[in-house]
């Protein structure tokens, strides 16, 4: 075996060299929209200038990775993944609920029972991705500790807390 060895578990992980690896073949195709925004301004001689960064135009979900939530993710149903993908890609940014368009879903994910897709539902909300919204028919809440379309210390400021460091 090349190089060293890691042991993760009962496994040993190989140490990845990147240099040896090339170039991701999927960057030959990508293209990633920017847009300039100002973001203060920095010192330029005896003056300071506006500086700009790029602000990425595409809209992103964000997946936050806990390691319990990546067993609990591994556990979920074929079904209840589906869902949870449709549900990415179909939340708004900035928001915390989302309405499934049931019949939609079904037929994007290939299901043919209400029963199956209700199953895929119930198994979201038993594990902390989906919480039924009261009141309203197929909406749902999203975990936001889970996962969000957006910032989520600007959606939630009250929950913001500041990470103090000492110098």
């Amino acid at each position: 075996m090349e190089g060293k060895q890691k042991k993760v578990g009962k496994i040993f992980r190989p140490e990845i060299s990147e240099e040896k690896m090339g170039r991701n073949p999927f960057l030959a195709s990508l293209e990633v929209r920017v847009r300039p925004i100002r973001s203060g301004y920095v010192p330029d001689g005896e003056m300071m200038v506006d500086n700009y960064v790029d602000l990425e135009v595409d809209t992103y979900f964000k997946m936050f990775d806990k390691a319990e939530q990546r067993v609990v993710m591994a556990g979920l149903s074929f079904r209840a993944l589906q869902v949870w993908t449709w549900a990415m890609y179909t939340i708004e940014s900035g928001k915390d609920y989302l309405w499934v368009n049931v019949v939609r879903v079904m037929e994007e994910c290939g299901m043919k029972s209400i029963k199956t897709y209700k199953a895929a539902i119930a198994e979201l909300c038993r594990y902390g991705y989906f919480a039924p919204c009261v009141g309203h028919k197929n909406v749902f809440w999203i975990n936001p500790a889970v996962a969000f379309k957006g910032n989520r210390a600007k959606a939630f400021p009250e929950n913001v807390v500041k990470k103090i460091v000492i110098e």
